[in-house]
């Protein structure tokens, strides 16, 4: 905490003197209004008698050694002020309280000893601290009266005027002099008297004064009048920078311009709030479009996918039919496979089946089997039963089997000449060899 002298207050770190500090009045932080003066800890508009105006605080220039004789005249290290002059020691009548010379029976800092300040409101009289009244007011058994203008008190304290008169310029008359008005037997200014602004009773609000018969707006430092209003147009959303400019919808009012105000998690882009997670065209920074088909997620962009589909690698891809991603990503089928229902099986052509991974015509596997019960068993009869003539078994294998051992023949590929020689071998042995010769001929040219 900072040690200040005497007559002095801590205000914030910095010593002050809140008897005459316009920033200071009375009290740390109460600052006066413009074109008022601080004097005695109150903020008038002019000075007590015996103090003088030094840019907005009031000096006492017959004491005051940074005001000696005039406002800015410094008294040098080691003198006092006296009289309005710097010496060397306090004259008659002064006391030298820490380098000032001070009249302990007036000095409302230094009231009957020095160091011994007034509270706000008083001053110091023949050593003690009595009520002090603003400029214009008498102290009146403690109340501060206007003599001029009250009725109890006209002209002098305690002296009341009679019923039906008022009291003028510190006279009891039957009417109110020039520019005053009779506001309940009391003559009033209507043009500046702030409990009678411009009509009697029209009292003007804390913080206005009452000019030319209009209350109006009397603002600290740092706010401006806005219709009545004294507003920081720093900070008002309303009034930002300047009287009634406000601010749009989700902004906020910095240094007198309009900003965005985003909500948690949302940053603001060109004076729009983004969610960089998720938006497309903000993808974890302002500007980061995703491209086409993509999406963005944790604040990175990725491919998007339709129904049924999946990412493998950047590239949308159908599982299930996928030969090259069948069943997940990365997995190939083999040659002559095909992916169906996410599993690789064999591809087979138009009329074949798959049979445990190899393409079969079933078509003509049962005839090749048809035929081969057939004429296996006519060649096992034809070994064994009773001797037929040749013509019967010729006649009876070509009824019964020609069509079905031709077709065997030209289609089973697997099938080499001697099987349909066996097959048909009925046929075979009935005929001369210069006739089963030719037959043979002619089945191997029309396979």
């Amino acid at each position: 905490m900072t040690s200040c002298s005497a007559g002095l207050t801590d205000c914030m770190g910095s010593c002050r003197d809140t008897q005459i500090d316009r920033a200071n009045c009375g009290a740390c932080g109460t600052t006066c209004d413009a074109g008022q003066v601080c004097s005695g800890g109150m903020c008038v508009l002019t000075c007590a008698v015996g103090q003088t105006n030094c840019s907005g605080a009031c000096r006492d220039l017959q004491s005051d050694r940074a005001n000696c004789g005039a406002c800015g005249n410094l008294c040098a290290a080691g003198q006092v002020c006296s009289g309005g002059t710097c010496l060397t020691s306090c004259g008659a009548g002064l006391t030298d309280c820490s380098g000032s010379c001070r009249d302990l029976q007036t000095d409302r800092a230094n009231c009957g000893a020095c160091g011994n300040a007034c509270g706000a409101g008083q001053v110091c009289s023949a050593g003690a601290c009595v009520l002090s009244c603003p400029s214009g007011l008498d102290n009146c058994s403690g109340s501060c009266r206007d003599l001029q203008t009250d009725r109890t008190h006209c002209g002098v304290c305690g002296l009341a005027c009679l019923a039906g008169q008022v009291c003028s310029a510190g006279a009891c008359l039957t009417s109110c002099g020039t520019g005053l008005d009779n506001c309940s037997g009391s003559c009033r200014d209507l043009q500046t008297d702030r409990a009678n602004c411009g009509g009697c009773g029209n009292a003007c609000a804390a913080g206005q004064v009452c000019v030319a018969g209009a209350c109006v707006t009397s603002c600290v430092s740092g706010q401006t009048n806005c219709s009545g209003t004294c507003r920081d147009t720093q900070t008002d959303r309303l009034n930002c920078g300047a009287c009634n400019n406000a601010c749009a919808s989700g902004q906020v009012c910095v240094a007198g311009a309009c900003v965005v105000s985003c909500v948690t998690g949302q940053t603001a882009c060109s004076g729009t709030c983004r969610d960089l997670q998720t938006d497309r065209a903000n993808c974890g920074a302002c500007g980061n479009a995703c491209g086409a088909g993509q999406v963005c997620s944790g604040g990175a962009c990725l491919t998007s996918c339709g129904s049924g589909l999946s990412d493998c690698t950047g590239s949308c891809r159908d599982l299930q039919t996928d030969r090259l991603n069948c069943g997940t990503c990365g997995r190939a089928c083999g040659a002559g496979q095909i992916c169906a229902a996410g599993a690789c099986v064999a591809s087979c052509a138009t009329g074949l089946t798959d049979c445990s991974g190899a393409c079969r015509d079933l078509r003509a596997t049962s005839r090749t089997a048809a035929a081969a019960a057939w004429c296996a068993p006519a060649a096992a009869r034809a070994s064994a039963g009773p001797a037929r003539s040749p013509a019967r078994r010729a006649s009876r294998c070509a009824r019964a089997s020609a069509a079905t051992c031709r077709t065997t023949a030209r289609t089973a590929a697997a099938a080499a000449w001697p099987a349909p020689r066996v097959r048909c071998a009925c046929r075979a042995r009935a005929w001369p060899r210069a006739r089963r010769g030719s037959r043979t001929a002619r089945a191997r040219a029309a396979t």
